[in-house]
């Protein structure tokens, strides 16, 4: 894997959806595979624990095992994305200096896995990072962009930037930054930060996002199909907007048929549930 490529590899193993319901916000965060030219496998963001199962999954579609990753980058240590880092036993775990301490601390937000720092800092596979932008491959670089929480990070990839929650959806960059952020101000100069450096931001809360004409635009509609015990399902859908450029007719979503098996790791809930049951080894 990686042979003939000449630039990073960037596969979407989860998108992510936008929005928050009365309960609270829904976790649905995006989840990229990014291989090199060497063949390096480099998951950032894992999930959460209602995802580990999928996750995997969608590794094993496309001939990996979870021992077979090489690096994990935990852009921040929020339950939605940071999870299952302990699923992957052999990949080195990268977070930023200051997300663990933020996490360790009593300034820590309610989203934060506040008992994952321990348990990180006691893995010798951990790669602690500081600084404002860290090479982690010859073509990977690692930004700092503090503002959602002190030590986010984002990872420059082939062109693209994968952003985590520094950018979680379009509407962050339309000047309506979402909560939740530890600092406001800061939140927004990352936010800039970003869009100086690449036209196209693969959000923790959206579709990947390209600009054109002065505005960014979603390749695609983020949806989810819901299933119920008595076999129905239902469709949840964010706004449509204009395809953005390097949109292929498919990832075009006007009609949301056939959109679960991009997001669902199976054919229908049973095979989902049986997996579950089954567990990912």
């Amino acid at each position: 894997m990686g042979e003939g490529l000449k630039t990073p590899e960037i596969t979407v193993l989860l998108q992510g959806f936008p929005g928050r319901s009365e309960r609270g916000y829904l976790g649905w965060s995006a989840c990229y595979l990014v291989t090199t030219p060497r063949g390096e496998r480099i998951l950032f963001d894992t999930g959460g624990y209602n995802e580990r199962a999928v996750v995997v999954a969608k590794l094993a579609e496309r001939g990996i095992a979870a021992d077979e990753l090489d690096v994990l980058v935990l852009s921040h240590l929020h339950f939605d994305h940071a999870a299952n880092w302990d699923v992957f036993p052999k990949a080195e775990i990268v977070v930023h200096e200051r997300e663990l301490a933020y996490a360790a601390s009593a300034e820590a937000d309610g989203a934060v896995l506040r008992f994952h720092a321990e348990a990180l800092r006691a893995q010798s596979r951990l790669r602690a990072v500081s600084g404002d932008e860290i090479a982690l491959t010859p073509e990977l670089t690692l930004l700092h962009v503090p503002g959602h929480t002190p030590g986010a990070l984002a990872l420059a990839a082939g062109g693209s930037i994968l952003c985590g929650d520094a950018v979680k959806s379009r509407w962050d960059l339309e000047g309506t930054l979402s909560p939740p952020w530890w600092d406001q101000a800061q939140a927004l100069r990352s936010i800039e930060r970003l869009k100086s450096l690449s036209e196209v931001l693969l959000p923790g809360h959206d579709a990947p996002l390209a600009r054109a004409g002065g505005q960014w635009k979603p390749r695609s509609t983020p949806a989810l199909r819901i299933f119920f015990p008595d076999k129905s399902e239902h469709v949840l859908a964010a706004p449509q907007g204009e395809p953005g450029p390097g949109t292929s007719e498919n990832e075009s979503i006007l009609s949301l048929r056939g959109m679960g098996k991009d997001i669902w790791a199976g054919e229908d809930p049973d095979d989902y549930g049986r997996r579950l049951r089954k567990g990912w080894k």
